[in-house]
């Protein structure tokens, strides 16, 4: 998906740091706050695992502090309930609604997180406008309020932080909603000898297939990274890389760019540098890994996404922009992808559950390093981490946790069945470090944004929507509105069946679904006022009694018009209706990039087997652990951010919905 095409060099673009605001002097302040974030994290596996003892750190907490549940959003996706995070605001506020967005006026989705305003070149040579990226999230995150009262903070891999604030003194590494070099959410590669020409291409998520073609024990091939920013006709740059196996068949020489390694079947390379030149001011400059799958008979090869290098990013990813660069040289280098793990290779079945787990434990293992350096050798007053792991674990392996799943396999099971577990067990082992180097006056919040659901059953809400009359449809070939993310990133056609002078309504994104307003979508025939009520009424209505065909069993759980739970100018941008599912069912793929298969209701058989992104907040709360004990109350993801400013004496925003929780002395 989408984020930023860079094209100039970091010492052309460092100016949009330039900043002539006053300089807080520093605050010496005795209070000690850490922050860990850890996506996904369920309350109820959470207390399955305490019961049994295999988390002790946090079961030591439970005793003397504070576990409990911890409110999301509507919906409770990451993107938004991290927003609510930050800022302390509702959607309405904060402006994220989805990690897509949609253009009223062509119906095309974008990425919901920023929007780009691309390079300029003239004579498709000399850059005359810098790449411009702007944070669609509204409001003032709490780590730069805090540290615009002249506190230490640090800060790392925070989502929705793309471009970086400028935190007075701190430091910030930007999480979720970095690209890759290719300007997406992270294309990985597949190289193969034994793919077909009609194998090659683009795969249905995040995929690039490139067929192999041996000349004795040699193979000669090439990388396509980003399109070069100079034109406009969607070339790439592309790097050369030479394959030859092995005299013994078991390792493969990878050559590229002057760098050489010899790298053994079934395991990781380490780190090439790519280097993406187009003339004089095109340097794109990235890092990734190769894992040797096969090298013979077939020549068998994955490329994860290239990350933005972050000892050089095209653009700054870090505030200061040099802090990128400083903790690789710290703690080595990593992945800078904001997507960081490689969810969409196992989910193609590219790779399998070992490569997915090694690269997943590795990446936590980087960001852990990074978070006890900071405690160590910086001592901020204040210290968030993000993790991502336990969100992605979930995401691909709940269905060894689900007998019922369709992707349930019992020889896997004997060999991941722990995967989730092994996953909370490194969280508990991170809090357990961090409890060490926590100051007398320190406290600890550990958050997540919501929990988890299984994933067994798809529901494709144009289709819905078409069967039910919403919908009117030109033709009937179904598999011709089949979509790729790649579909996004090159300008593809979207609804391309859809006749919309007679079309009601239409769903992009998650969970949202869109009235086709007169005056609002570009080519409207619902009438504001009564019309678009009744459109909604009765939508609303139908949704409530589907039941699924094969079991009879609801399938959703809630319709909800905007404004019953969304409050702020923002709301104009959100879904006319939001829905949510039963546990088992999850707005299909294709819904999310505006297809109409041919069936409402499908079997989930991809690995991605776990879900939380159109769940009701009513079922998919978020976990809290301190090291304090807290009152009782309901509290939220939106209380973190004044809490947090609470601690240090800073003052609260009054757009604040959130409200500080309260500790028991």
């Amino acid at each position: 998906m989408a984020l930023f095409q860079s094209s100039i060099p970091l010492s052309l673009v460092l100016i949009l740091f330039a900043s002539c605001s006053r300089v807080p002097a520093k605050r010496d302040v005795k209070e000690q706050v850490v922050v860990l974030g850890f996506d996904g994290a369920d309350p109820k596996l959470l207390a399955q695992w305490m019961g049994e003892g295999k988390l002790p750190n946090i079961q030591k907490l439970s005793r003397s502090g504070t576990v409990e549940h911890l409110g999301t959003t509507e919906p409770p996706e990451s993107p938004v309930a991290w927003a609510s995070f930050a800022t302390g605001m509702n959607p309405g506020k904060h402006g994220i609604f989805d990690f897509l967005k949609v253009d009223r006026a062509s119906y095309i989705p974008d990425i919901g997180l920023v929007d780009i305003q691309k390079p300029k070149f003239l004579w498709h040579s000399l850059p005359v406008r810098r790449p411009k990226i702007t944070n669609n999230r509204k409001g003032a995150p709490f780590y730069k309020i805090v540290a615009d009262e002249g506190i230490r903070a640090s800060i790392l891999r925070m989502p929705l932080s793309m471009p970086p604030e400028v935190l007075p003194g701190g430091r910030l590494l930007c999480g979720l909603g970095v690209a890759d070099i290719r300007r997406t959410w992270g294309t990985f590669f597949y190289f193969a000898t034994d793919l077909t020409q009609w194998d090659v291409g683009n795969t249905e998520f995040g995929g690039v297939l490139v067929r192999l073609e041996r000349h004795d024990r040699s193979v000669k091939t090439q990388v396509d990274g980003p399109y070069d920013p100079r034109y406009d006709d969607l070339r790439r740059l592309s790097i050369p890389v030479d394959l030859d196996i092995a005299p013994d068949d078991k390792s493969l020489k990878i050559s590229l760019q002057g760098q050489q390694q010899v790298v053994a079947e079934g395991t990781w390379s380490d780190w090439f540098d790519f280097r993406f030149r187009g003339g004089v001011f095109v340097d794109l400059r990235g890092i990734s890994r190769f894992y040797v799958l096969e090298t013979y008979p077939e020549v068998r090869l994955y490329l994860e996404p290239i990350s933005l290098d972050p000892r050089s990013p095209p653009v700054p990813i870090s505030y200061p922009p040099e802090f990128s660069s400083e903790l690789a040289r710290r703690v080595g280098l990593y992945k800078t992808l904001g997507w960081i793990h490689e969810t969409w290779g196992l989910n193609e079945e590219k790779i399998d559950e070992k490569v997915f787990l090694e690269d997943l434990f590795r990446n936590m293992d980087s960001l852990e390093a990074a978070v006890i350096e900071q405690l160590t050798n910086d001592k901020p007053a204040l210290l968030v981490a993000v993790f991502t792991a336990t969100d992605s674990v979930s995401h691909m392996c709940y269905r060894f946790l689900d007998p019922e799943h369709p992707r349930w396999d019992h020889a896997l099971v004997q060999q991941y069945g722990d995967a989730i577990l092994r996953v909370y067990r490194k969280m508990d082992s991170i809090i357990g470090r961090v409890l060490e180097r926590l100051g007398d006056n320190g406290t600890l919040l550990v958050v997540s944004d919501h929990g988890f659901h299984t994933w067994r059953r798809e529901f494709n809400t144009n289709t819905w929507l078409a069967r039910n009359g919403f919908m009117t449809l030109k033709g009937t070939d179904s598999d011709s509105a089949a979509k790729k993310l790649d579909d996004m990133f090159s300008g593809g056609s979207f609804f391309p069946n859809v006749d919309w002078s007679k079309t009601k309504a239409y769903s992009l994104g998650l969970a949202g679904i869109f009235i086709n307003l007169q005056g609002r979508e570009g080519k409207g025939c619902v009438k504001p006022g009564e019309d678009y009520e009744k459109a909604r009424r009765e939508i609303i209505a139908g949704m409530r009694e589907y039941r699924d065909p094969d079991t009879g069993a609801p399938v959703i759980q809630g319709v909800y018009r905007r404004e019953d739970i969304f409050t702020g100018p923002e709301l104009e941008h959100a879904p006319d209706l939001q829905l949510s599912f039963h546990d088992g069912y999850r707005t299909s793929w294709q819904t999310a990039l505006g297809a109409v298969p041919e069936s409402i209701v499908v079997a989930n058989l991809k690995k991605w087997s776990g879900d939380h992104c159109a769940s009701d907040r009513s079922d998919t709360a978020g976990i809290l652990v301190s090291n304090r004990k807290v009152a009782p109350g309901a509290y939220t993801i939106m209380d973190i951010a004044p809490t947090v400013v609470q601690i240090f004496g800073a003052r609260i925003p009054p757009d604040m919905d959130g409200r500080p929780i309260s500790f028991v002395p």
